[in-house]
């Protein structure tokens, strides 16, 4: 078997992601230079050409595109044996990224089940606003809210966008279950996304409550927070309050939800998967989003 020289087939890698010779040199901390002549060296030994070498910048090849990710996952499955032989004795860890309210809401809720499963695996969450590049950052996973189409990455589904009001029971006592005629615009709760309330009152016959009324909130946790408290309606993803509903610390009214197109997605490299301890992760996750 003729393998090529490796640390060719790296900085090929590395050009064919970023389409860029300058992007790659400056990831593998070498000259442009050096980048040049390690993928020149590459193309005489497979004896083709990798990149065509166009006017304002490169495009790969059909032979680079094949070669391309045949390197990837090779390179991939490399660097995740490297990381099991050196972890052993030592506790894996997995990085998630996601919001601050998705974590409060939703993901660390469900991690002490994680553990319990999984003892020998941690996992770190770091919550930001930012939209994290899996692509050159250290993360293995991000939660990101939107339709759904990143080019390059599995994108899962964790919890959908439709939006249910509830409230507590103290405020509809004695009656249990919430009826429309109880929403007011001086009882509404608003997150930031502050059209959702006249999306539904529009939708569910509530033209009368006014949606301009109500106290908003920056997160959707304080408005959820709020009703907990007795303060009023929130109108939240059904998801983030599923284990209150169940408990009736809060009821939701008995009325179709309001759909939308949006979602929060679990979104990853499909080669993280081939790391047991991260594909473990995955599937727990998408287990515990299952309806």
């Amino acid at each position: 078997m003729r393998l090529p020289p490796l640390t060719a087939v790296r900085f090929f890698e590395a050009v064919a992601r970023h389409l860029s010779v300058r992007a790659a040199a400056a990831e593998l901390h070498v000259t442009p230079g050096a980048v040049s002549q390690q993928v020149r060296k590459l193309e005489a030994f497979l004896g083709c050409a990798l990149f065509d070498r166009l006017p304002r910048g490169l495009a790969l090849t059909p032979a680079g595109q094949d070669y391309l990710a045949s390197c990837a996952e090779a390179l991939a499955l490399i660097g995740h044996a490297t990381a099991r032989l050196g972890a052993r004795g030592q506790r894996r860890v997995v990085l998630v990224s996601c919001t601050t309210g998705f974590a409060v809401q939703w993901l660390v809720p469900r991690l002490p089940d994680f553990a319990r499963r999984a003892p020998e695996i941690d996992v770190h969450v770091n919550t930001t606003d930012r939209v994290v590049d899996l692509a050159t950052e250290e993360m293995h996973f991000a939660v990101r809210h939107g339709l759904g189409a990143y080019a390059g990455l599995q994108a899962e589904v964790l919890v959908a966008d439709d939006l249910v009001p509830v409230c507590s029971p103290r405020l509809i006592a004695p009656r249990r279950v919430p009826r429309v005629s109880d929403i007011s615009g001086e009882r509404l709760l608003h997150d930031e996304h502050r059209g959702d309330w006249r999306l539904w009152c529009a939708s569910h016959g509530a033209a009368g409550v006014d949606c301009e009324q109500g106290v908003v909130f920056s997160r959707s946790n304080g408005a959820i927070e709020a009703a907990l408290a007795g303060r009023g309606f929130a109108l939240v993803r059904r998801g983030f309050v599923a284990a209150e509903i169940a408990a009736r610390t809060l009821v939701a009214l008995r009325a179709a939800d309001l759909p939308t197109p949006l979602a929060y997605r679990l979104v990853y490299r499909p080669d993280v998967l081939l790391d047991p301890a991260l594909r473990a992760f995955r599937d727990w996750i998408a287990a515990q989003a299952a309806p």
